[in-house]
Formats: structure tokens, sequence, C-alpha cells
């Protein structure tokens, strides 16, 4: 074992799992990282997985359902009266009828009865987003409402993800840790062997992380194919939600006003656009204007309704990359040039993305640069890393350093990049106990990824952009 290894089970044990347990079969691709975590955590033995892991089987084999068999395991339940199912459980309030339903992608139904048990005991985390897990469905035919029979009754809910844990227990154990095994643990824990990236490397890996401890922080990451970039906002968390090229509405993205339900972004930690070159805006005017003010503010409008949202935005693409020189392709005008139409020129929009991540320095992953050690239960992560979004270390950051020259808008980007960062790796730090070379670490990188938004809207926009100064200094 590693010396990470070793500290992540002296100290941790109760909240980690080795890492390369999860990859045993794959079948199990279409699972989220923390369903198999979960699963392997409470089945499986690391010494002996082999008769874990053939439970696991027969779990998923007798309780998970493929759309092709919701009609068979719809049948099931009205036949034996009740069945136990393994997927994913939502919750939702009609205020018209005054009645929770639950959405169960498993039965293609989303007007299924809760049991108030489950209602009073999960309700928080069903209504925020939802959780995987084991569910025990009833079929009442009786049932009957406005002259329409909903038979189907969530009575029992096991829900796989954590939903209780001490951030200040988290924070305490980060001291027991060198700043570089800690990083190692956070790269290994979101799916990615530590020692085959180089420090620079690692330090990108975890600006991916920053959206899902910062509040309302936009990113950019754009590079070769194949470098984890869906991989990680896939599978870090529940409350990340992928859309993969395909067309954005302001229905999913904001209000349905039809439905009376709220878009993703009123839902959602992280909503990161995947393949954004592919992705089409439907009626790109209102939608950009409204993102646009949404990045800004954390609000928007839809119809007469206003909403706040804590949702940050991820903008991840492919851009063509000299490989060996681990640079973008020359033949581009400016590296935004890959985004959509409605975006590529938009100078108000590309200025309210905080930091631009270089994708391209990072290399393509392959099988060996998988995790290959302990780390933190993916789910237990995302819970500390939502955690984290509430509490304010941009103060850290302003109490040790004078930003008056920069723009507003500079400043802020900067100071949730530095935030972020120290929330990731010196969460257990505060403005007395920082050191400088510490907030010095956090700070470069975040100046680093904010100037890159700007040299690109220097080319776009010269007039405007290309004597912006983020120069900074340190409070006496």
């Amino acid at each position: 074992m590693s010396r990470v290894d070793d500290l992540a089970i002296r100290y941790l044990a109760d909240r980690v799992v080795l890492k390369p347990l999860t990859r045993w079969n794959e079948a199990y691709k279409e699972f989220p990282r923390y369903v198999m975590e979960y699963l392997c955590a409470k089945y499986v033995d690391a010494s002996d997985p082999v008769p874990g892991q053939q439970r696991i089987d027969r779990v998923l084999s007798e309780h998970y359902v493929e759309s092709k068999e919701r009609e068979l395991i719809k049948s099931r339940i009205k036949e034996e009266g009740e069945y136990v199912l393994l997927g994913q459980l939502q919750l939702r309030l009609d205020a018209s009828r005054d009645h929770y339903w639950a959405e169960v992608p498993a039965l293609g139904d989303n007007f299924v009865r809760v049991s108030s048990k489950v209602l009073r005991k999960y309700g928080d985390v069903l209504l925020a987003g939802g959780a995987w897990g084991t569910m025990t469905i009833e079929y009442d035919a009786r049932y009957e409402m406005k002259g329409r029979i909903y038979p189907f009754l969530v009575r029992e809910f096991s829900p796989f993800q954590i939903t209780r844990l001490d951030l200040d227990d988290y924070i305490e154990k980060r001291r027991i840790f060198e700043d570089s095994d800690w990083v190692s643990l956070l790269v290994q824990s979101i799916g990615f062997n530590p020692e085959r990236f180089t420090d620079r490397e690692k330090m990108l890996m975890l600006l991916r992380l920053v959206p899902f401890v910062e509040a309302n922080f936009n990113l950019i990451e754009l590079g070769p194919r194949e470098t984890g970039k869906s991989y990680t906002y896939r599978n870090t968390s529940s409350r990340s939600f992928l859309i993969s090229g395909g067309k954005a509405t302001p229905a999913t993205l904001f209000y349905h006003i039809a439905a009376r339900r709220i878009g993703i972004l009123g839902q959602k930690d992280v909503v990161f656009f995947d393949e954004i070159a592919n992705t089409r805006f439907d009626d790109p005017e209102a939608t950009i204007s409204i993102l646009k003010d949404y990045m800004q503010t954390g609000r928007y409008t839809r119809g007469s309704l206003e909403f706040n949202s804590q949702a940050s935005i991820v903008l991840g693409g492919n851009i063509d990359t000299d490989i060996s020189r681990r640079q973008p392709s020359e033949r581009y005008a400016h590296l935004f040039e890959v985004l959509p139409p409605e975006l590529r020129e938009d100078a108000a929009f590309l200025d309210r993305i905080h930091a631009f991540l270089p994708g391209w320095e990072l290399p393509k992953v392959e099988p060996q640069r998988y995790a290959q050690g302990y780390g933190f239960i993916t789910d237990y992560l995302a819970e500390i890393f939502h955690r984290f979004r509430r509490r304010n270390y941009q103060t850290v950051v302003a109490a040790h350093v004078d930003f008056s020259r920069m723009t507003g808008r500079n400043q802020d980007a900067i100071k949730k990049t530095a935030a972020g960062l120290l929330k990731l790796i010196f969460p257990h730090r505060d403005a007395h106990t920082i050191l400088k070379s510490e907030l010095d670490t956090c700070l470069e990188v975040a100046v680093e990824l904010r100037r890159r938004v700007l040299e690109q809207l220097a080319i776009i926009k010269p007039e405007e952009f290309r004597e912006v100064s983020l120069e900074y200094s340190a409070r006496s």
C-alpha cells in the first residue's frame, strides 16, 4: 500500500473504499460510481472480493430494471402485491392537487404515491434532486383521485447515498495529512491514480472540482478527447447534471411554465454542458440572455416568476490539440472559436466565465491512470462538497489581498477560484492561520485561469479587453 492508502485506512476507514473494486464488471458502466461504491462498501471484503462481487451481481440482476423490462416489473408488482426495486427516486410537490408524487424512472412513471414514512424520513434529500436506493413498491388499484387510479406506492426506501455527516470532522482529519498526500487522496477519490499524474496535472484535476464546492462558479474546459472531463462530472456527485450535446431549452434549463416544474438549474449543484460545440439552444436569444443574467447574479426569471439558484455552470468541449506539445492547434483565431455560434462571439457571455481550464495539458486517461488505492466513498465526498458551498472562504482571500486595481468582475472570478481551491486543499485554514505560500498557490492558479479568458476576449474585442490588468497586492 502507498503512504496515502495507509493514512486513509488508519484515520478514515469508515469513509473510504478500495477504488478498483467498483470496476470489475464492464456491464456496470451505466451505474453512477457512488452506487457501485455503496454496494462494494456494504458487501465486498477487499482481501477476498469475489464472494461480495458475486452477491452484488445477484442483487443487481434481481432488483435493477432495464427500460425494456418496465412493463414486466409493473405486472409483477400487480400480481405479487409488492416488489423491491433498485434505482433512482425523486419527489415533487404537486401544489395544484396538494399531493407529493414520486418519480420512479425504473417504472417510467412520474405519478407514484409515496408513504408518509418515506416522506418524513428522506423528504429533504428526495425533494432536492433525489437519490439512488432500494425501494419497496406496493400495488393498490383502489386508490383513485379525480377519476384516475394511481396504484403504485413507494412504501419503503433505503438510500445508497450518505445523508448525514460532520463537515467539521472532515476538516479536522485534513490536519493529519501533508499537502501532497491530501491532494493525492482527493485525486484517488475521484477515480484516478495520483502516481500517474504530475503535480500540475493534479492541480488541474482539482480545478474541475471547484464548481462542486463553490456556488455559482462558471468554468470552461477545452481539451482533447478522453481526458476524463465527462467521467469526472458524471461520477463525482449525484448533484451534477450532464447535458450531452443536443438541445438546451428554457423549459429544461430554467422553468417549465406549462408543467410548473423547475429546471435543472434549480435542482442541481453543477450543470455540465458536455460537447458544448454540439449544443444547440432553443430560442437562443432568450435562452442566452437569461443564462447571462443568471451567471452574473445567480437569479433568473421565467414569465412573472423569479428564481434564485446556486448551480455552477461548466462548459466542456473538445479542441484540436498538438499532443506532443500539449498546446491547442494554431489554426484557431481564438480558443472560443469551438463554441456554438450563439456563444463564441458574445463577449458579455464569455466575460462571465470565471476560469478557463487548459484541458490540453491533461493526458488521455488510459487504464493504468485509474485509481488503484483507497479514496473517499464518492457519495460521502459529494455531500462534503455540497456542505462547503455554504461556507465562505472568499473572506480568507480578501483578508490578505488587495484587489482594488481590478474590475469587480475580475475580482469575483479570482476570489471564487481561489476560495474553491482553499476548500479543496486547505479547508483547515482560516484568515488567521493560512500561510502565505498556501494562499499564493491558490491565487496564482486563479489569476492564470482568469487571464486566459481575458486573453481570448482581447482577440475578439481588443478595444475593450486588451489593456485589462489583473494586478493585486498583499495587504499590510
